[in-house]
């Protein structure tokens, strides 16, 4: 028997494990800037809403927010007012997993109107 060539198949073997590796760790860290893109959109959105809610603008926070949020395919799950804190709560699917996200903004000032 001769081993002609064994070299190059444990070659290609090696290879091929790398660029697997490779492939599975550009996946996750595609996955997790969407999820940070998502975080930054909700806080966008929480923000634009309070300042709807504090009269600092013309318009109504809870619509706002998911105005905001569909424009980026997103969906506002929850808005809701405690004192003068806007909570949100968007949901947006990517790479086939749902991702959920919370933002909160308050200032501690009492609304306008």
């Amino acid at each position: 028997m001769t081993d002609a060539g064994s070299g190059a198949i444990l070659g290609l073997g090696i290879i091929f494990t790398l660029l697997v590796i490779m492939t599975l760790g550009l996946a996750i860290e595609a996955e997790n800037l969407g999820v940070a893109r998502l975080q930054v959109l909700a806080d966008t959105a929480v923000l634009a809403a309070e300042d709807r809610y504090l009269g600092l603008a013309v318009g109504f926070p809870c619509e706002t927010a998911d105005q905001i949020v569909k424009e980026f395919g997103a969906t506002l799950e929850e808005c809701h007012k405690v004192g003068s804190d806007i909570y949100i709560g968007v949901s947006q699917q990517l790479m086939g997993i749902v991702h959920r996200v919370n933002a909160r903004a308050g200032s501690g000032m009492e609304p306008s109107h």
